[in-house]
């Protein structure tokens, strides 16, 4: 499929090989269950689905992970005693994100050895279950993935199908087509909360995000006849699920998403054409969810305003007649007025530009709307534009409780945390009565519901400078070879989509490690290309 996931024609022998197989092998079988059974995976529907995704994940991992370090550290013994798999040894070198991945490691130990909460940050808060223990899986599952992952078309094809079913679920869920029964003795007011067997709408979502980028790249950029039809089928899917789940982070990642195709759509005439066809698969499916709504009322779960307004509102027929438009008009010009779409490549940096402006000046407007800096005539009452305690589902509250957390620690714990998912904890230190007087003594504010501010109260600068290096790293790395390896602008995709949704999300155990995955296997494409050399 791809030349840098060509196996090479010399076949070496050994032990040592035998180990490297193995631990292939290994590999393989961990992903396929993380991406295939894992999703699926639940025991009492949603009344205890986190503790069974979180025993499930530790199961499945500590299991692979005991015969995959074995065969790991035979196999590095017997390159280092036998001199066998001599190219092996380029594997080993450790890149720029590698340093992130082991520096990050090297900060959730010395937050926890130096947390207060040492009962507590090992295991992580419960339902919750992101502490050390999780935080040093994701590391593992990193390093063992990029370095032992191998291509296998028939396996992605699989991981293609799991997700489909999930998404398929999600979009029939919504019209309370129920097949595994979980909406059964769930009250009507939590409906909306939850989704398939993932959970909660936010989960969902967050897992959305990370799959759904690969497979809208599949359709544009395979020329396969059956593969675009099928990619085709996932797109529409997928959009359908975008527009009935109901989280408002999905957007955000969206837009990423759009913007990130968009980019490379401007290298070729053939991409670009395909970037209109992916907009009006968009459209296309915005519209048939909002014909099935207004056709079966009763059964389509009601969502929130700014769903509807897009399945249902004129605007999608308008955007829908300009998309088919310009596609239309480009195949034309290309084929009578020999346009160059590369001629204009310069019109992603203006976009760029354009984007950052446009967030500035909104940010600037949000605090002058709130702070009550501009005229009556030009404020607005709107939960995005005015930053209070509800701001943003209540995300205004806990926030502002972190960072003002954060800045009411000491020097070690603005330096290293309070230790991995001792959120909860820390913070009541300082708002235990304000938080309980919102929500009461039962409930505890476990996150911050924005990843990379939480990472800064649990781990400190330093530990969020780690993490965040992580990703940054990897799509700056990702990036660079996209040229080369076209399959790395899908999980540079999918990272950035990620970082964009949890800018109002979180860590949960079925998205942090398809992350952690996605990012070792966009590794692992590089590193194949160095063996092979």
């Amino acid at each position: 499929m791809a030349n840098h996931l060509k196996r090479t024609s010399v076949e070496k022998k050994g032990i040592g090989h035998l180990y490297h197989r193995l631990a292939k092998e290994v590999v393989s079988a961990y992903v396929f269950l993380m991406l295939v059974v894992f999703p699926f995976y639940y025991q009492d529907k949603y009344y205890n689905i986190g503790d069974a995704k979180w025993k499930f994940f530790t199961v499945l991992t500590f299991g692979a992970g005991i015969p995959l370090s074995l065969a790991v550290i035979f196999h590095l013994v017997s390159m280092m005693c036998g001199h066998e798999l001599k190219g092996d040894l380029k594997n080993i070198k450790f890149s720029l994100l590698d340093g992130f991945v082991f520096f990050y490691a090297v900060t959730v130990i010395a937050s926890t050895l130096f947390s207060p909460y040492k009962n507590l940050v090992i295991w992580g808060a419960n339902g919750w279950y992101m502490g050390l223990i999780a935080q040093i899986c994701f590391v593992l599952i990193y390093f063992f993935v990029s370095r032992y992952w191998k291509w296998d078309n028939s396996a992605i094809a699989l991981y293609f199908a799991g997700a489909f079913g999930v998404f398929l679920l999600a979009v029939m869920m919504r019209f309370r087509i129920d097949p595994l029964k979980m909406y059964r003795d769930l009250d009507e007011q939590y409906i909306i909360d939850f989704l398939t067997t993932i959970g909660q709408t936010t989960w969902y979502s967050s897992y959305l995000v990370l799959l759904f980028p690969l497979g809208m790249f599949a359709f544009w950029f395979y020329n396969n006849k059956q593969c675009r039809i099928l990619m085709g089928i996932f797109t529409s899917v997928g959009f359908m699920t975008i527009i009935t789940q109901n989280s408002d982070s999905a957007f955000v990642a969206l837009g990423i998403m759009i913007f990130v195709l968009f980019w490379f759509s401007l290298e070729s005439n053939k991409r670009f054409k395909r970037f209109f066809e992916v907009m009006m698969v968009c459209f296309v499916s915005f519209k048939l969810i909002g014909i099935c709504q207004q056709a079966f009322p009763t059964r389509a779960v009601p969502l929130g305003d700014f769903f509807i307004f897009c399945s249902q509102g004129a605007l999608t027929w308008v955007l829908l007649a300009g998309v088919v438009t310009a596609y239309f008009c480009f195949s034309w010009m290309e084929k009578y007025k020999n346009i160059d779409i590369t001629k204009i490549k310069n019109l992603r940096i203006i976009l760029l530009v354009f984007l950052f402006v446009s967030a500035v000046l909104t940010v600037i407007y949000i605090y002058l709307n709130t702070t009550g800096k501009i005229p009556e005539n030009y404020r607005s009452h709107s939960n995005y534009l005015l930053f209070d305690e509800y701001w943003g589902n209540n995300r205004g509250l806990s926030w502002m409780a972190s960072v003002k957390s954060f800045l009411k620690g000491d020097l070690l714990r603005k330096a290293l945390g309070c230790g991995p998912d001792g959120f909860s904890l820390y913070i009541r230190n300082f708002f235990g009565e304000e938080l309980a007087g919102k929500w009461g003594q039962s409930v505890a504010l476990t996150c911050a519901h924005n990843e990379w501010l939480n990472v800064i109260v649990n781990l400190g600068v330093i530990g969020a400078a780690a993490y965040i290096g992580i990703f940054i790293s990897a799509v700056l790395r990702f990036g660079k070879r996209t040229e080369k390896h076209s399959e790395l602008i899908a999980v540079m995709s999918a990272v950035l989509s990620y970082m964009g949704h949890n800018f109002f999300c979180y860590q949960q155990v079925i998205c942090t490690p398809i992350v952690f995955i996605l990012i070792g296997v966009g590794e692992a494409i590089i590193r194949c290309e160095r063996m092979e050399e």
